[in-house]
């Protein structure tokens, strides 16, 4: 029995496509989706490692200015810490030659009036009643705006009827978290 060489070709061309289109297509496919899926992943591993690279970035520089943050968490400490700052200021005072009197809480308030946010700044404000003359006053003043923390002289008053020393009465404000 002879076959016809050109139907042998034909036969042997469509056995070869069959097989090319029912096995390698579908591997073909199979291939070109999961390239597709290794480039999404490759995407989201780049953008995850620039974003920690990012957040490693800011972590280093946030190290290396330790200095500066200690400086604005002595301005606007986290505690009220009372106590230490009534103690500051009577200490003050008394460095700059001025006797305090009286010295009373006369307000603490938040600063943003949004329930939501818990690290609101707050207003504390003393009021100072002083005794001493008027440079000793400057003195003290100019002291509380050279330290470290965040102090606002809000109201001066004085009584000039009394001789020297003259009594002063200051509304000293300052922020806490």
């Amino acid at each position: 029995m002879q076959i016809d060489r050109p139907i042998a070709i034909a036969v042997t061309l469509f056995i070869i496509l069959s097989l090319t289109f029912f096995l390698v297509v579908p591997e073909y496919n199979t291939f070109k989706n999961l390239q597709a899926e290794f480039g999404e992943k490759k995407a989201e591993y780049l953008a995850e490692y620039d974003y920690y690279a990012a957040i490693d970035k800011i972590y280093f520089d946030l190290q290396s200015r330790q200095d500066d943050l200690k400086k604005i968490d002595d301005a606007l400490p986290q505690d009220l810490a009372l106590g230490k700052l009534i103690y500051f200021l009577q200490e003050t005072a008394r460095k700059n030659g001025l006797i305090t009197k009286d010295l009373f809480l006369s307000q603490s308030s938040t600063s943003n009036t949004s329930a939501k946010v818990s690290n609101s700044v707050k207003d504390i404000v003393f009021s100072m009643d002083l005794l001493g003359d008027y440079p000793s006053l400057n003195n003290f003043i100019t002291s509380l705006e050279k330290s470290s923390r965040i102090f606002e002289t809000t109201g001066i008053s004085f009584d000039s009827m009394s001789g020297p020393p003259y009594s002063f009465t200051l509304q000293i404000k300052t922020y806490s978290y």
